[in-house]
């Protein structure tokens, strides 16, 4: 994308072409650990893309009080009561509802 700026920059034939990109370039100047994070390692270190952000529960801080479970509008979440519960990745849509009702600690956030 750096490249790509940089040569429509100098190439462009008129001056929106040359300034076109600049917002771009500038984040990546600022930024560029953050795209690198992005692109390299599939992680958003801000935990704001929701493609990117993984909900998980730690069986250890889990009481299984199945309020998370109550809160899922995709039944993603299973388990049995005072059992730890698990999140089934393949149907989580990443609300981060489940994140947001429990007061153990126990969805994390990733």
């Amino acid at each position: 994308m750096q490249d790509i700026g940089e040569i429509l920059n100098i190439g462009a034939l008129c001056a929106l072409g040359r300034t076109a990109t600049n917002p771009v370039l500038s984040t990546i100047k600022y930024f560029k650990d953050e795209y690198l994070a992005h692109i390299r390692d599939k992680k958003c270190p801000a935990g704001v893309c929701r493609e990117l952000i993984e909900y998980t529960i730690d069986s250890e801080k889990c009481t299984g009080c199945g309020v998370c479970a109550r809160g899922c509008s995709t039944k993603a979440i299973s388990g049995e009561k005072r059992q730890p519960h698990m999140i089934n990745q393949g149907m989580c849509i990443k609300c981060g509802a489940c994140f947001d009702s429990c007061k153990f600690g126990a969805v994390t956030k990733r």
